[in-house]
């Protein structure tokens, strides 16, 4: 009988365990997963807010390709291609943006409340300002492309260099100048060269017809034939020189982000 009441008295034991484990159970907040997540350090994991929560990537819509070719604390440079017949819907960013068309071919462009309709050749440019919605379509039977400079706004500020006249075999025509760019189309002659100078701000450049370049970059000098496209950054402060090595006119985009 003693034997008995012992059984008896471990199951009783048991069951009440379990009772209590299901009980703890049920009033346990959900489990939630890694998206509402933060893991600490030297804490307990934190619920996000859901303005904390990082962006998503957005891929491009069909028939658009996206190749970015330089991201540092200045600029983000792509590369996109726009199949025929193929486009954005109207959309916005929080930073502003130059874009610059590299092959000629039929667009359909939004920007605010202007829409035009019309074959752009190459060096055409758009400046899109931060929250203003735009939107760029293929209207034509062959692909495109343009080079997407996006201005970072978490950038060093720095005021632009005043304008200068252009050496001898230089043409410069500035095509935007804002509070967060100029824009400036350069051409060079066969031969010409500037002389080695420096900028307050940062520059990007942008091939738009093919040549030959020797360009200096502090003690760097390279040389070679440089493809619409070709895009190089100058780093503000930094002694630099562009000249011609080529037998024919070629032109590039000078772009001062300030």
């Amino acid at each position: 009988m003693t034997r008995a009441l012992i059984v008896v008295a471990i199951t009783l034991m048991m069951f009440g365990v379990a009772r209590g484990r299901s009980r703890a159970a049920l009033s346990a907040p959900p489990h939630r997963g890694p998206d509402h997540l933060r893991q600490g350090y030297g804490g307990p994991p934190k619920l996000y807010a859901k303005a904390e929560r990082p962006a998503r990537q957005q891929s491009p819509p069909p028939g658009i390709t996206r190749t970015v070719l330089m991201d540092n604390a200045t600029v983000l440079v792509a590369r996109l291609g726009y199949e025929a017949g193929k486009g954005e819907t109207s959309h916005t960013h929080p930073f502003s943006a130059v874009v610059v068309q590299l092959t000629a071919g039929e667009v359909d462009m939004t920007l605010g409340a202007d829409r035009s309709r019309a074959r752009r050749e190459a060096g055409t440019v758009w400046f899109v300002p931060a929250s203003v919605p735009h939107a760029a379509i293929n209207t034509g039977t062959a692909p495109w492309e343009q080079i997407a400079i996006t201005i970072k706004p978490t950038r060093a500020a720095a005021p632009a260099a005043p304008p200068t006249d252009a050496p001898p075999g230089i043409t410069r025509t500035t095509l935007i100048d804002n509070a967060d760019t100029r824009v400036v189309r350069v051409q060079f002659a066969p031969g010409s060269r500037e002389p080695v100078h420096t900028h307050p701000n940062d520059l990007l450049t942008v091939q738009v017809t093919a040549g030959r370049v020797e360009i200096l970059i502090g003690s760097d000098k390279t040389s070679g034939a440089r493809e619409p496209g070709f895009v190089q950054f100058l780093p503000r402060e930094m002694p630099h020189a562009y000249l011609s090595a080529d037998t024919k006119v070629f032109e590039l985009l000078s772009v001062a982000i300030k």
